[in-house]
């Protein structure tokens, strides 16, 4: 396979700078990977992935994108070997839409759930596998530049040897939220991109522990019942590895789930569902309720900028970050990593692979930023920065909202719908063949007059929809 450099730098060791720097190593001679914590040889939290301590969701595309860049299942076999359960998302999730619980139905959605710093400890023990790839613990500090000023060359770093640089052909920013990377370009000279912001004031706590088989209603493994508008309390039950279980209450509109136990059991009390709060009173918790309220999306404009330095580019959260409550992020990060391996496999100028990357990004993230802001958008104490909201397609959100309602009552549709949530592809749901079967299911309904209280059982009874 064609080289495309000498070195590449990722800066982040985490979910999005790991499988990036897998797929590097495959173009370039040595890739190094520059993490500012110490990373631990065990699954652990670690200081620099604030999130970890909560519910993290790794989609079905996702675990294939991993499966892919790592190779014969690797990802998918590493997870289930430390205990991750294996289920079909379809039929086993209960999943609350405003409109109603989603028809569970059989559709080989096959995932693999686990913590966030299992997860991670997964991913992070194959890269180590790859011999060209190499981790050096450091802070950075800024970029390098060529006597020109339009090319990255590097980067500059602290630790504790004092400063350092390191020099590469290409330079990947994948520091997630806190990404520091416009600040650095606009002191090579650089206009750093916009950004557009939707806050949407959700917090969630979140305790991990054990409860028995029999608390789950019938044959389910997992429980999504996300707020939507006039219900802001929600939450979510989620199987971990070896039986462990994470509970997790969220808030929409400032309504923050409190991190005392009787706080937090009576928000899961006056939630949407019953179902979370009867399990979480049968639940022997093994850790203490952790809290955030740092929730929200953001979208660094960089494909928009006139002018952008060759020999850097950002990947992931450094790019689009989504309010973490619907489990996007890390399936878009790796998604974005696998299109950079496509693009380096399509092209030998990394130049123009540079050059192009911005926009990609945006494009595999597209699906994932839409989802996310128009639920968000729902809500009135929403607030929203250098976003023209005015610009959504009022009939577009009239069928998303009938598509809702139409799954609730059929599984072809419920299908449909897991399977674009599922690999980040929205262009599913507007196929001809899947507007026709919403359109037939909600003539045939007729006024709903279902317990939406609790998940229904699980039932096939529809057609499937062969989708191209």
């Amino acid at each position: 396979m064609p080289v495309r450099g000498d070195h590449a730098i990722v800066l982040g060791g985490s979910v999005a700078g790991l499988p990036t720097a897998r797929v590097l190593s495959r173009y370039f001679d040595t890739v190094m990977i520059v993490e500012r914590d110490p990373l631990p040889d065990r699954a652990e939290h670690r200081p620099g992935v604030p999130q970890s301590p909560h519910l993290h969701g790794l989609l079905y595309g996702g675990r294939l994108l991993f499966d892919e860049i790592y190779g014969d299942e690797a990802f998918t076999e590493a997870m289930r070997a430390v205990g991750g359960p294996y289920f079909d998302f379809g039929r086993h999730q209960a999943f609350r839409f405003p409109e109603g619980w989603i028809k569970r139905t059989s559709c080989d959605l096959m995932v693999v759930f686990a913590t966030r710093w299992t997860m991670e400890h997964v991913v992070r023990r194959l890269t180590q596998q790859v011999p060209n790839i190499h981790f050096v613990q450091g802070h950075v500090t800024g970029l390098l530049a060529d006597t020109t000023g339009a090319r990255v060359t590097g980067v500059k770093a602290r630790g504790e040897e004092g400063e350092w640089t390191l020099e590469a052909d290409l330079v990947v920013d994948a520091c997630g939220r806190g990404s520091r990377s416009p600040k650095w370009l606009e002191k090579l000279g650089f206009t750093p991109p916009e950004e557009s912001v939707v806050r949407s004031f959700l917090g969630y706590a979140t305790v991990y522990g054990y409860v028995p088989d029999d608390a789950w209603p019938g044959d389910i493994k997992s429980i999504a019942a996300p707020p939507f508008p006039g219900a802001t309390r929600g939450g979510f039950v989620v199987p971990q590895e070896n039986g462990l279980v994470g509970i997790m209450a969220a808030g929409q509109s400032r309504d923050y789930p409190p991190g005392d136990e009787e706080g937090f059991t009576e928000f899961l009390r006056t939630a949407i569902t019953p179902v979370m709060y009867d399990m979480w009173r049968q639940c022997e918790p093994v850790t203490e309720i952790e809290t955030t309220k740092t929730s929200q999306n953001r979208l660094r404009r960089w494909h928009e900028l006139d002018r952008r330095p060759q020999g850097f580019i950002p990947i992931g959260d450094a790019v689009a970050a989504f309010n973490p409550v619907y489990g996007q992020g890390m399936t878009s990060a790796v998604l974005q990593a696998k299109t950079l391996g496509d693009r380096l496999a399509e092209n030998d100028d990394l130049d123009a692979v540079v050059t192009g990357f911005p926009e990609d990004a945006v494009q595999a993230s597209q699906f994932a930023w839409s989802a996310a802001t128009d639920a968000d958008l729902g809500f009135p104490a929403t607030e929203v920065e250098n976003l023209a909201v005015s610009d959504k397609d009022p009939e577009t959100i009239s069928y998303l909202s009938d598509m809702r309602r139409a799954a609730t009552f059929d599984g072809g549709v419920a299908s449909a719908f897991f399977r674009a949530q599922a690999t980040l592809n929205g262009g599913l749901l507007f196929q001809p063949q899947v507007m026709e079967r919403v359109r037939t299911v909600l003539a045939e309904a007729g006024p709903d007059e279902r317990d939406h209280e609790r998940p229904p059982e699980w039932s096939e009874d529809a057609e499937p929809i062969a989708l191209s």
